[in-house]
Formats: C-alpha cells, structure tokens, sequence
C-alpha cells in the first residue's frame, strides 16, 4: 500500500484509541458519570457498539495497510476496501457523537447545570475536531471525481436524517424492562450501523464494481471461509457480551 495509506492506517489506529478512552473516561470518571444524559440506552448503545466496531476495523485497517502484498500489487478493489475501513472508524465516532448531542438536547438539565459541564463540553469538542480532522485526511486518498454522484448522497442524507429523529423521538422508558430494553439496544445497533453504510457508499463510493462482483461470487463458493468469518464473529460477540455485562465489578447476574 502506498505511504499516505500505512500512515492513515496508523491515524485511524491512534483515532480509535481516543475514542476508547474518551468513552471510557466519561462514563467513570466521577466528575462525568452522573452528568453525562447519554449514559443510558439507545445512546449508550449507539457509542457502545462505536467503540466496539472502531477498534475492530481500525486494527483490520492497520493489517490491510502493512501485510505484504508479494505476487501483485494491491488491486483497486482491496484500496477501496482499506478506504471504507479507515472511513467507517471516522463514522463511529461522527454518528456517535450526534447521538451523545441529542441525549444533551433532550436532557439540558443533567448537564448545564453541573459543574463539570464545561468540562464535558470541551471534551467533545476535541473529540469532534480531531476527528472531523481525520476524516478530511481519510477524505483526501479518494478519487477527486468520486463521491459527487448525487444519488448516494441523497440517500444517506435522507437516512442520516431520519435516524436523528428516531434519537430525538425514541421513548426512554422501554428500557424499564427486559424485552424492551433488548429492542432499545437493537435500536442502537441499528441507528449506527445503517446511516453508516449509507454515509460509506457516498463519501468513498464504489469504483471497481465489477471486480468485487468477482471476488464476491468467488467467496460464496468457499464455505470455509465464511464459516471461519462467522465462528469467529460469534467468539468476539460472547467475549464483548461477557465483558459488557460484568462492566463494573463482579459477575454477571443470571
């Protein structure tokens, strides 16, 4: 891969981990647990899974960047796949930080009138500028002339914008009970993960179609594969499930 990739790979790593310790440190640091309004589902879940796909894929990021490429150089189809990987770190952070502000807009109460409410406020507005920062650095290994189509663009705005709704609308108190409270977390799964790969296909869109048919179709045929890609994700889940739920001290209740 070039060097302006291998650099972004290491960007996108360093974004991530910023990432991490800032959503840690706001949900446990004592000046900041009580104040922060998105501290609760579906915002919470929103930022949970952020972090959870923001270190995952920047990781994947740094091995697409650095591992060896011997027999051909990289085809345009593994470029486009390095992009959106480093792309989609940016985004985690972007979407999740819209949620935490419309848990702040909602909820003016819990915050302004804190004493450390400056300080959540600068906090994120570091957090947002490096990232907006990063993200034009990512922006800049696209093709000039890619991402004007205004069909994608169109979409994802539409459902950008209807995701911000549902946060501005979605009632707080299914997470009283159990059921509900599943769905809230499903919500915002869902809530990231959709305006993301609306938000991918326009900002780094598709220019080697045909290849990645290809390859798609040739992957299909290879259930090692995706049964190696599906045991895997169920172990990262069960660890992540495991850890989330005994997030706090002792283990998890039955």
């Amino acid at each position: 891969m070039p060097r302006s990739q291998k650099r972004n790979a290491l960007v996108i790593v360093g974004l991530a981990a910023l990432f991490y310790w800032s959503f840690m440190f706001m949900k446990h640091d004592p000046a900041l647990r009580d104040v922060i309004p998105f501290g609760v589902d579906p915002y919470d879940a929103v930022g949970s899974f952020g972090v959870i796909i923001g270190m995952l894929i920047a990781l994947l990021s740094l091995v697409r960047a650095f591992r060896p490429y011997r027999t051909h150089p990289p085809s345009s189809a593994q470029r486009l796949y390095l992009v959106r990987a480093q792309m989609a770190v940016v985004l985690s952070v972007l979407i999740t930080l819209v949620a935490d502000a419309v848990a702040m807009a909602r909820h003016t109460s819990a915050w302004m009138q804190a004493a450390s409410g400056i300080e959540l406020l600068i906090l994120l507005a570091c957090v947002a500028t490096i990232t907006v920062a990063v993200g034009a650095l990512v922006r800049r290994s696209v093709k000039p002339d890619a991402g004007k189509m205004s069909g994608p663009w169109t979409r994802a705005t539409v459902i950008s914008l209807v995701s911000v709704l549902l946060l501005v609308v979605y009632p707080e108190q299914l997470i009283g009970k159990t059921t509900t409270h599943l769905l809230t977390v499903l919500a915002g799964d869902l809530l990231l993960f959709v305006p993301m790969r609306a938000l991918l296909t326009a900002l780094v869109p598709d220019d080697t179609q045909s290849v990645v048919v290809n390859a798609t179709a040739a992957s299909r045929n290879s259930l090692y594969g995706w049964g190696l890609v599906t045991l895997t994700g169920m172990a990262i889940g069960a660890v992540l499930f495991v850890a989330e739920m005994s997030e706090g001290g002792g283990g998890p209740a039955p």
